[in-house]
């Protein structure tokens, strides 16, 4: 028996609501973010700790720079490893949305009657962005839980894409 379509309608394969390929995806690229950003602040923990001394108190602490280069390096090396690596590149995005959330409740949490900074803009790039004598009023913590996440996702995708194009070049060059 043959049963036709209705002109104009799309196929299953197009419609379905959610594949499989789309599910391992979801799955591959939470794992990826969960390595970039536990992986990167465990295991960048030490030498952000002996490095931080170099650079303590300038605009380039809160991106906790050791832990931004060890995200890197899992992006390089490790990425290609689990399960589906064409997700690695895109980690950067589940980071954008977890700092956007942060800018978000940073800003819901100013009050002009404690907060040192005098707008909610200044309070947010103050505890988000800001050196240590910046964000005293909260212990950093923001930096921390959102800004040193959403630096390593960024560099852990980019240590992957590296490692992509690296691998593409390679490949061109022994055709």
């Amino acid at each position: 028996m043959i049963v036709s379509r209705p002109t104009g309608s799309q196929p299953d394969a197009i419609t379905a609501p959610l594949s499989g390929k789309t599910l391992s995806w979801s799955v591959s690229l939470v794992m990826h973010y969960f390595l970039a950003v536990a992986g990167g602040m465990i295991i960048g923990f030490l030498p952000e700790v002996v490095l931080s001394r170099a650079y303590y108190n300038t605009g380039l602490e809160p991106y906790s720079p050791a832990i931004a280069l060890t995200a890197f390096l899992l992006g390089y090396f490790a990425s290609a490893h689990i399960r589906d690596g064409r997700a690695a590149s895109f980690v950067w995005t589940l980071g954008l949305l977890w700092m956007v959330f942060g800018i978000s409740t940073t800003m819901t949490d100013w009050n002009p009657s404690w907060a040192t900074e005098k707008t909610r803009w200044g309070y947010m790039l103050a505890n988000l962005f800001g050196a240590t004598l910046k964000c005293g009023g909260t212990e950093c913590l923001y930096e921390l839980f959102y800004t040193t996440p959403f630096t390593a996702s960024v560099t852990y995708s980019l240590g992957a894409y590296v490692r992509k194009r690296r691998e593409l070049t390679a490949g061109a060059k022994q055709n």
